[in-house]
């Protein structure tokens, strides 16, 4: 059973322009395996757009409408050998999942020249 469903769009250049501000922004939003995996791409701020759509997508999903209070870190996207991103989650994500009866997380990231996309799908 569906228990909930997160997408977020996002103008890459706002993500580029957070990276250029060098003010914490990164590791804030991102753990150090993100980061460096992102570091490692030609268009950085594309897989960096990427990732915060998906924690904002997966936010949206988890919640009930009321703010939730979790660490951006608590949402981990990593990739598989393959390629296939998957989220990872840890602390009070984990937890809200848990207690919601989220068993599987499913999610698609896509990126243009301009704009980042993510969907997560959370199913019991």
């Amino acid at each position: 059973m569906i228990v909930g469903i997160g997408c977020d769009i996002l103008d890459i250049s706002r993500v580029k322009r957070q990276l250029g501000a060098d003010d914490g922004f990164t590791a804030q939003i991102f753990t150090s395996e993100e980061i460096a995996y992102c570091r490692g791409k030609r268009y950085p701020e594309r897989h960096f757009a990427a990732r915060f759509a998906a924690k904002e997508a997966f936010f949206k999903a988890v919640s009930d409408g009321a703010r939730v209070d979790i660490s951006w870190h608590d949402v981990e996207v990593t990739n598989e050998a393959s390629g296939k991103p998957v989220i990872t989650l840890s602390g009070k994500a984990a937890e809200l999942a848990g207690a919601r009866g989220v068993r599987n997380v499913f999610m698609s990231l896509s990126h243009t020249d301009h704009w980042a996309m993510a969907n997560v799908v959370l199913e019991s």
